[in-house]
């Protein structure tokens, strides 16, 4: 993984602008720092490069091809780098390094575009061409690299990461208040947003083309869609042998690489999975895992058991309440923009561990998005056989009972609300919960509440049902759909990346693999989750390598005790409490209601641990981001 960052402008760019934005960026690429700026000074890029494959200084970004044609800043893997070399050299390519950098620049210049339906991998990269003056951009397919953008005046600008695009000068900071109200309910700011209304995201499996006209504007054109992952049943079903030689083939493919690899391993299912498939591929692991003094959040005796089968060389590492206070300025930092999911904490801790000796870590992320592997998949299933026998009006009217009975902030309140919803109702709420939005427009004020009469986050949600499996294949495909395509790419990606490259980690997930994304997508809902259980194509498919006992166990999820760790009396609690709050926040929220949420969790009356951590993660932001 790396650091890149770009301007293509109509007037000459000041270097040491471009260098800066560049040097924003250095944690994730700590090995070498790179610039290069065309001959008449309207395209500069950079780049801050963690070595990974081919280690010589040849290989150091930004790259040109061996005519100067073409110049690239990349950020990424591709895996299947050698296969598409040969390919190329057959077809008379010349190539000066052993990187996958130059078999990218290649593929470009060969196929164009095209070329991405090539590539097996991770990335985010611009490539200018000079002859044709066009700057080409593109992101992978499930969004595991981050790309930032903004047409400026004359110039076009991209980054890494926010932070890396910010001291642009004239760039305006005016803030997204959908975008806010997104981070609100879902816990993130999803694609395309960013929390600044003048920065884009990139989306997942698109790709850009920028034109620079002589002694013109930029031109920047409208991202286009590359590739979708399609949720349809195969015929005949999925088996697990197939799934179990994706499995193997992917962790093949995914430790290329000149530097130590291993993989985080939690002792859930697919973890567990990912370290049995690198191991078995013929490779000496090295395993990391997070712990935590409460046994119902603990999971380190399941990891030993996966850590003693394959032999690994085993390493945990225990979080507590005083590491969430010991980094929050500095994730605050590396986030850069609202973040909600407090599994980023553990999650920091554990590349963190992992840094310590290795460089490359394979991870467990996107199991749950491609196999049905969250408890609410059972949920949909349930909802599916009572429809059957109940018509949707009586579950309400027993959801209507069950709000009046229970508590505000109870869990089976949610629950048993979800049964009396229309379906796409269901899906949406099972989404936007992180502050319910009935309760967020209680709170708000200011510019919040006036955006909130004019923007309902469920429709983004809607939007993307309209693209999602037909209601014929079932509730599950449409699930797996919204999960895919906003969950992961804004929450789970984003944790794992900015977690990561804090600590100048690169991280693989095995799962997204393009052949396994696209042969999980294929199982047929009825081979994913009944109503006691989730996951079950994926379980079925590694019970040769791992315990029946760990297979079969309560998902327990990768979570840490907040809720718990808020409780009356605790240093944390008192640390995300709503004394203190800056002015920003004090206008759009109004804080002597969120402070009776915070107390309600505070006696155990309730659990507001997620709204309690948002409210203070968006203090947090503001008084480092938007201070000004």
């Amino acid at each position: 993984m790396c650091g890149i960052v770009g301007v293509v402008a109509a007037r000459e760019i000041a270097p040491e602008t471009v260098e800066y934005m560049r040097d924003r960026l250095a944690h994730r690429g700590p090995d070498h720092a790179g610039l290069w700026r065309s001959a008449d000074g309207r395209v500069c890029l950079g780049h801050r490069r963690l070595a990974i494959i081919d280690l010589d200084e040849r290989s150091n970004q930004p790259l040109h091809s061996h005519d100067g044609r073409f110049t690239v800043t990349f950020n990424g893997e591709i895996y299947n780098y050698r296969t598409i070399r040969a390919r190329l050299e057959r077809l008379g390519a010349q190539f000066r390094t052993e990187s996958d950098t130059e078999v990218l620049m290649e593929a470009y210049r060969a196929w164009g575009p095209e070329s991405l339906d090539l590539l097996s991998g991770m990335f985010a990269f611009a490539i200018w061409d000079a002859q044709t003056q066009r700057l080409f951009c593109a992101r992978d397919r499930a969004g595991e690299k981050p790309f930032y953008y903004a047409a400026v005046g004359e110039a076009f600008l991209f980054a890494s990461e926010i932070k890396g695009l910010l001291d642009w000068p004239g760039l305006p900071q005016r803030l997204d208040y959908k975008a806010l109200i997104d981070y609100l309910t879902l816990g993130f700011v999803p694609d395309p947003k960013s929390i600044w209304l003048d920065i884009r995201k990139l989306p997942p499996a698109h790709s850009m083309l920028i034109e620079l006209p002589d002694g013109g504007v930029p031109a920047p054109q409208p991202p286009r869609r590359y590739w979708s992952l399609r949720f349809h049943a195969r015929a005949g079903g999925v088996l697990p042998e197939q799934i179990r030689g994706a499995l193997l083939e992917a962790a093949k493919e995914m430790s290329v690489s000149d530097v130590p690899v291993g993989t985080f391993l939690s002792g859930g299912v697919d973890s567990s999975a990912v370290t049995a498939a690198l191991s078995l591929s013929g490779h000496a692991v090295r395993t990391f895992t997070i712990g935590f003094d409460l046994p119902q959040y603990d999971e380190r005796a399941w990891a030993r058991q996966v850590a003693e089968r394959y032999h690994t060389q085993h390493t945990e590492r225990l979080v507590e309440p005083d590491d969430v206070v010991a980094v929050v300025d500095r994730l605050n930092w590396h986030y850069d923009e609202p973040f909600s999911d407090y599994s980023s904490f553990p999650t920091f801790y554990l590349c963190r561990e992992a840094r310590r000796s290795i460089t490359v870590a394979l991870s467990g992320d996107g199991a749950d998005e491609l196999f049905a592997g969250y408890r609410k998949y059972q949920r949909l299933v349930r909802r599916a056989e009572l429809s059957a026998v109940y018509p949707v009006p009586l579950a309400r009217a027993v959801a209507a009972v069950a709000r009046q009975a229970l508590g505000e902030g109870s869990h089976w309140r949610r629950t048993l609300t979800q049964y009396g919803l229309e379906a796409s109702q269901m899906l949406t709420d099972s989404l936007c919960n992180n502050f319910p939005l009935p309760l967020l427009r209680s709170v708000a004020r200011g510019p919040l509440a006036d955006a909130l009469r004019h923007y309902d986050p469920s429709q983004l949600v809607e939007d993307l049902l309209a693209d999602a499996p037909p209601a014929e294949v079932g509730l599950l495909n449409a699930m797996r759909h919204l999960d895919f395509a906003l969950t992961l790419p804004g929450d789970m990606l984003v944790k794992v990346d900015r977690a990561s490259m804090a600590v100048s980690l690169e991280t693989r997930p095995l799962f997204l693999h393009r052949g396994v994304m696209e042969l999980a997508a294929s199982i047929p809902p009825a081979g994913l989750a009944n109503r006691d259980a989730a996951k079950l194509a994926l379980k079925d498919a590694v019970r040769p390598w791992l315990p029946d006992a760990l297979i079969d166990r309560r998902k327990q999820g990768f979570a840490m005790p907040l809720p718990e760790w808020l409780g009356p009396g605790s240093a944390l609690g008192e640390t995300m409490g709503s004394d203190g709050a800056c002015e920003a926040l004090h206008d759009m929220l109004d804080l002597t209601q969120i402070a009776r949420l915070q107390a309600a969790h505070a006696d155990g009356t309730a659990n507001f641990a997620s709204i309690v951590h948002a409210t203070f993660a968006l203090n947090q932001w503001f008084g480092r981001w938007a201070a000004g």
